[in-house]
């Protein structure tokens, strides 16, 4: 092969690199394109977890700061209201606990001027106590206790937000958020090994190519 093919060579497989690398970025931008579409408009999922609670299921963008801003101003201002800079994910629940209807009934004796029944639905959920009071005819309902108990667990992969609770109580209405991916630092690496280069004779006023052993060191700023 002469100088003039290798070279040639050479710059073939340069344009093939710088054309991968090209496809790449392209194939990454379509690809977060198309989920962002999906995420704007997806709803929640649910399906049963495998010890038989339910998990919600719902895409969230991918992107940077500048993309929430855009697509959901009243999350960004949040944030801003949070002072936290440089966040990896931000998400935004909505839920509502949907307690269960507890019914009581109160005979009542109209011989006894004052009379009173109390009442305790509480389970491991909720606390719900209180009791109903007679006097002089006025009839009153009072509740002492009234908390309820709610955990969250919330997972994030590939863009989607996994959110659980041991209540069985708990409906999500709303999952909105984003996921920001970290940049790829530069790889650095040296080597020991045959080199082979392309470069100009000074003395001898033409193109050269070389070969020998040598140290080298390199970035590696993309990778595909």
């Amino acid at each position: 092969m002469n100088k003039l093919s290798l070279i040639l060579v050479l710059a073939l497989l340069g344009s093939i690199a710088g054309f991968g690398t090209y496809f790449s970025k392209y194939s990454k931008m379509k690809k977060e394109y198309d989920h962002n579409v999906h995420a704007l408009s997806d709803t929640i999922k649910t399906y049963k977890g495998k010890n038989g609670q339910l998990v919600a299921e719902k895409a969230i963008l991918i992107g940077d700061i500048d993309l929430l801003k855009t697509t959901n101003e009243n999350l960004s201002n949040e944030l801003n209201n949070m002072k936290v800079r440089n966040p990896s994910q931000v998400v935004y629940v909505e839920t509502e606990v949907i307690n269960e209807v507890h019914d009581t009934t109160f005979i009542i004796d109209r011989t006894v001027p004052y009379q009173r029944k109390d009442f305790n639905f509480s389970d491991s959920f909720r606390q719900l106590e209180g009791y109903m009071e007679l006097m002089d005819n006025n009839l009153g309902l009072n509740i002492t206790k009234d908390r309820t108990f709610v955990d969250y667990t919330l997972a994030i992969k590939d863009g989607r937000v996994y959110m659980t609770s041991t209540n069985p109580n708990v409906q999500f209405n709303e999952i909105q958020g984003i996921t920001i991916p970290s940049p790829k630092k530069p790889k650095f690496s040296i080597g020991i090994g045959p080199q082979l280069g392309v470069g100009y004779d000074i003395l001898n006023k033409q193109p050269g190519i070389f070969a020998g052993v040598g140290v080298s060191a390199n970035f590696n700023l993309i990778s595909f």
